[in-house]
């Protein structure tokens, strides 16, 4: 009589053992995917995060500096590799994603160039130059979309629609998360353009060439003194001509990117008395944890701010 209760205890003890072996196995196949997401530098994190919301980490690669000149470390390549998806701005602006793009064999992340279809403008003076193959054509068009809330937007978008590709459990929440990203995006168009349309001085100077974008959608104007990347000097004789659209034209700002070199707009602020700014092109990583359209309204504030001054 024992044997029998301990051979059906024992059959009881393996039941159970059974049905919460399979239960653990149901709860982890219903268990949301965490998805490895890694992004190029800032704006690329700042939305893909808004977009992710808190289902998924993101891991920015460049976070402090500047984006023009960045190379990519064996450590940032090897993470790349790693990741499901690797999110980045353009073939343009970072050039060095053609040849990690032709190297996949051992690795499944999923590459998503967020300025895709988009069309880029070519720089100031450039518009002529025939690109040729074999061509680095980064110079010639200027890549910073991302200053523009609309153009912000299109990208958020696309980063969306790829996520719920990779991820459709989640694509409901990838979508409405882009919706009011886009929302935002045009409610900021839409308080700042009468804002700069009643100013009489439409034309700004800057250091950095990196605002044509958003000097198109507000209708104001872009003096540069240095080429689109950070790291060109200007030549003697561009900085003339722009000591003499400063005096000529009365312009009392020179704007310059924080954590960069000045030392062009300095020279000619010492030769016009011209005060300095500093306006994020929103590269790096502006150490806050505010969402990215509200660091670009304070791009927007700075600008529209010391415009008005200039009247």
């Amino acid at each position: 009589m024992k044997k029998i209760w301990r051979a059906c205890l024992l059959i009881i003890l393996l039941c159970c053992m059974s049905l919460i072996q399979r239960s653990v196995m149901i709860a982890q196949a219903n268990e949301p995917k965490e998805l490895n997401i890694v992004t190029s530098f800032y704006p690329m994190y700042a939305i893909t995060k808004e977009i992710v919301g808190d289902f998924h980490e993101v891991r920015v690669l460049n976070s402090r500096n500047g984006i023009h000149g960045f190379e990519p470390s064996a450590n940032d390549i090897a993470a790349i590799y790693d990741a499901d998806i690797f999110i980045y701005h353009s073939n343009i602006l970072e050039s060095w994603t053609k040849n990690i793009a032709v190297n996949l064999k051992n690795s499944s992340v999923t590459l998503v160039e967020a300025s895709r279809g988009m069309a880029m403008q070519k720089v100031t003076g450039l518009e002529d130059i025939e690109e040729i193959e074999g061509m680095d054509n980064a110079a010639l068009y200027d890549p910073h979309t991302w200053l523009d809330p609309i153009e912000a937007s299109v990208e958020a978008q696309l980063i969306a629609d790829r996520l719920s590709e990779l991820d459709p459990d989640n694509q409901e929440t990838y979508q409405a998360n882009a919706k009011q990203f886009v929302e935002q995006a045009e409610q900021l168009v839409a308080k700042y353009q009468p804002i700069f349309e009643q100013l009489k001085q439409k034309t700004f100077v800057t250091q950095h060439t990196a605002f044509s974008y958003l000097a198109q959608r507000f209708n104001l104007k872009q003096l540069g003194i240095a080429g689109v990347s950070s790291d060109i000097e200007p030549s003697s004789k561009k900085i003339a001509e722009v000591q003499k659209f400063v005096n000529e034209y009365k312009v009392k700002t020179i704007f310059v990117e924080p954590n960069v070199s000045d030392r062009a707009a300095k020279v000619i602020a010492n030769a016009t008395g011209t005060t300095i700014v500093a306006l994020s092109p929103l590269e790096g990583d502006p150490l806050n944890t505010d969402p990215f359209l509200v660091n670009l309204e304070k791009v927007l504030e700075t600008l529209s701010s010391h415009l008005q001054q200039e009247e």
